[in-house]
């Protein structure tokens, strides 16, 4: 199956936190992201295990 990519807003508004917030779960390793250009896209698979 393909890979769902969010856009760090889009990851914002499902996880109901801040920007910063997204860039501490993603330093921390916990949320899997490519960089594209100046934009970090989040795999959505990571996105949903952190609302568990």
């Amino acid at each position: 199956m393909e890979q769902k990519w969010l856009k760090s807003k889009e990851v914002m508004k499902t996880l109901k936190i801040r920007a910063c917030d997204v860039m501490h779960l993603r330093e921390a390793g916990k949320l899997e992201f490519i960089k594209k250009g100046n934009a970090f896209l989040y795999a959505s698979e990571s996105v949903l295990k952190q609302m568990k």
